[in-house]
């Protein structure tokens, strides 16, 4: 039974779509105070549109029923998806990859404003940059130290403040050989531009108005995506490249548009060239791919009172909606443990069902996708550019990357729960 005088203090650093999940799901229970933190300005996702899966959704309704028309006023769309190929002897061919039009598609700064309506503005802190986080004692809490000197105290403190945020530290310990990321030696530069000059660069034969679409073009080391939703909204598009122009030391990879160019040279497809001029008519002087960073996997995601999640937990490539999917169920699962922890001495057990629940499935789908990323990016040596072979080696990966299984995962963890909290 929950102690009506016993509130838990939770702290969730970090501004995106998993952090504001998690508050989400924590406001629908009065025992629980929570606070959101950004170090940023404001609170923002960027980069292209997110694909939800049918589970996706249903979870959104785990968390909160009320969100049940957030991705109507967040304009989410039903969508079709194609693969196809860039170079080679195969460009252009359609890959034999299955169409999903109960996948919404939407931008994912819309529906981060829609997990953030509604919270009182008392809980949501932008602009707010961390120092340290300091332990009172094992289990006995943490205070957030800020830049600026003030302090805060709180019960627990949940991470998913991305790949370089301060919390894997403060989890993992600073020896740890997997707390600092690895670079892949890819990167990723996501634009959006409207759709009349979108049209205009790329012609219409993939624009259709009538037939909104994720369309992936697969090349030689090179990787090019358009989201398109509609001809009132803006299109997404986001290239992508191996090795060129990768330097170890930055988190991007700098290059000039004439460089830029080159590393798409050997794409020869109308619709390709127009994505890449129109993202060298936004850079004129320099571009910045965004290095990909890639986690090793974790021993624990969890101390006796902190968690990470989302990207400060583990490495889930952008590849169709996953890295939400699998954001989704530990915010999911994360709220439902801690909304049964009754006083302050049962939150370390439900941090350790959480993990022995939610990092496992992390872990496993980071290392898929890590494999889609390579099939994408035209790096799987055993399929190539071959569009007989890349179908099945996707639809292979994604159907175990998408086979939700958050009931199962719920029930094990409130056993697991239950059983260390007898235990203690």
């Amino acid at each position: 039974m929950i102690d009506p005088h016993s509130t838990i203090r939770v702290a969730i650093v970090g501004g995106g779509i998993g952090a504001a999940a998690l508050l989400r799901g924590l406001l629908r229970y009065s025992h629980i105070a929570a606070d959101i933190y950004e170090s940023r300005p404001s609170f923002k996702e960027e980069g292209h549109a997110i694909t939800l899966t049918a589970a996706a959704e249903e979870i959104l309704l785990k968390l909160d029923p009320s969100l049940d028309d957030c991705l109507s006023r967040a304009e989410a769309v039903y969508t079709a998806t194609e693969f196809r190929i860039a170079s080679g002897p195969y460009a252009g061919q359609l890959v034999d990859y299955p169409s999903d039009y109960r996948e919404r598609m939407v931008d994912p700064q819309k529906l981060l404003d829609e997990l953030l309506r509604g919270t009182p503005p008392r809980m949501i802190h932008a602009n707010s940059r961390i120092s340290s986080i300091t332990e009172v004692s094992p289990g006995g809490g943490v205070i957030l130290n800020f830049v600026g000197g003030t302090q805060k105290k709180y019960d627990i403190v949940v991470g998913a403040d991305g790949v370089h945020g301060i919390t894997r530290e403060f989890v993992l310990g600073p020896d740890d050989p997997a707390l600092r990321p690895q670079h892949t030696g890819v990167w990723r530069l996501p634009i959006k531009v409207p759709y009349k000059k979108a049209l205009d660069a790329m012609g219409p034969e993939f624009l259709d108005p009538h037939r909104p679409c994720q369309t992936s073009w697969i090349g030689e080391g090179t990787f090019l995506q358009h989201d398109f939703m509609g001809a009132e909204k803006d299109v997404h598009i986001t290239a992508y490249a191996a090795n060129s122009g990768y330097s170890p030391q930055g988190w991007a990879s700098l290059l000039t548009p004439e460089e830029f160019g080159a590393v798409f040279a050997n794409i020869p497809l109308p619709v390709c060239r127009g994505m890449v001029n129109l993202i060298k008519s936004l850079y004129t002087v320099q571009i910045a791919g965004i290095s990909y960073m890639q986690h090793k996997p974790a021993r624990t995601y969890v101390t006796k009172n902190a968690a990470l999640i989302d990207d400060a937990a583990h490495s889930v490539v952008l590849v169709h909606g996953v890295n939400a999917l699998i954001g989704l169920e530990e915010a999911y699962i994360l709220s439902m443990l801690l909304s049964r922890v009754a006083t302050r001495a049962a939150i370390p057990a439900a941090l350790q069902a959480f993990d022995h629940v939610c990092r496992p499935r992390a872990e496993d789908a980071a290392r898929h996708t890590i494999q889609c990323g390579l099939v994408t990016i035209g790096k799987d040596q055993e399929v190539g550019l071959d569009p007989y072979l890349v179908g099945p080696r996707l639809q292979y990966h994604w159907h175990i990357l998408k086979e939700s299984k958050i009931e199962a995962q719920q029930t094990a963890a409130i056993q697991l729960m239950d059983q260390l909290t007898m235990q203690q």
